[in-house]
């Protein structure tokens, strides 16, 4: 223990604590074995304490939790007490990246959304990013759980999405709120990059899922003035840039 203080970030160490801890499960009893793991989980809590952003202590932790709901120990789901654990490490610091990733990777692969209701629980999970992004869009860890939300919004029913019983109608309602709200942010934040490459995504997307004709140019007149302001930002990815160009001449 002396050693992963001293060092939390070199790997071997982690995993010849791993490898004490696998010898458990061979040589004790479930029981034993059990309490022996819940104390390491609890040890990693400690070690994120210290480290809120530590992702050796966060993927630790998940094999952790695996290994705990595996049949050889508890057998029993932890996907709620883990969504508590994202939900405090995130509150304490936006900016946390791998809390944030930890929770998209477990509303994936559990029940949760199912548990919550998926429309409303998409929605909470919506307004609780947004208000993190209203503070401080430029966040690239607020950008990313939020632009995971989204892509579970544009998805089709043929991947696995959290919400995966939405219609297109509640479909197109979720992405034209969410694009109303990214607009909101450009009175406080004219040169965030992010907001205008959002919205030209986001605008783009709500077309292809209301399935508009290319005569239907409403909105390219927007659309043009934000992939403007993008080049101007970031020449850098002026191929991508010229992605979205030749998608809004196709309008019309």
């Amino acid at each position: 223990m002396p050693l992963l203080i001293k060092s939390p970030k070199f790997y071997w160490i982690w995993n010849y604590r791993w490898w004490i801890l696998s010898q458990t499960i061979r040589r004790l009893s479930v029981q034993a074995a059990c309490t022996i793991w819940e104390v390491e989980l609890g040890l990693t809590c400690k070690m994120l304490d210290r480290d809120q952003r530590n992702f050796h202590a966060w993927g630790y932790r998940r094999s952790v939790v695996s290994m705990l709901e595996s049949p050889e120990l508890r057998g029993k789901s932890l996907a709620q007490e883990e969504f508590a654990f994202t939900t405090r490490m995130s509150g304490r610091n936006l900016s946390n990246f791998c809390a944030w990733h930890h929770r998209s990777q477990l509303i994936l692969k559990s029940s949760i959304a199912t548990t919550r209701r998926e429309p409303l629980f998409l929605g909470q999970e919506l307004d609780t990013v947004r208000e993190g992004l209203n503070l401080g869009p430029e966040d690239q860890s607020l950008r990313y759980y939020h632009q995971f939300l989204m892509l579970q919004i544009i998805q089709d029913g043929d991947r696995d999405t959290i919400a995966p019983a939405l219609t297109v109608a509640e479909r197109v309602a979720y992405m034209k709120h969410e694009i109303y709200e990214i607009k909101d942010l450009l009175e406080d934040y004219i040169n965030v990059k992010w907001i205008y490459q959002a919205l030209l995504e986001y605008t783009l997307s709500l077309r292809r899922l209301e399935k508009r004709s290319r005569g239907d140019n409403d909105d390219a007149g927007n659309l043009r003035d934000w992939l403007e302001k993008l080049v101007a930002l970031d020449p850098t990815r002026r191929g991508r840039w010229n992605d979205f160009a030749r998608e809004i001449g196709e309008m019309g």
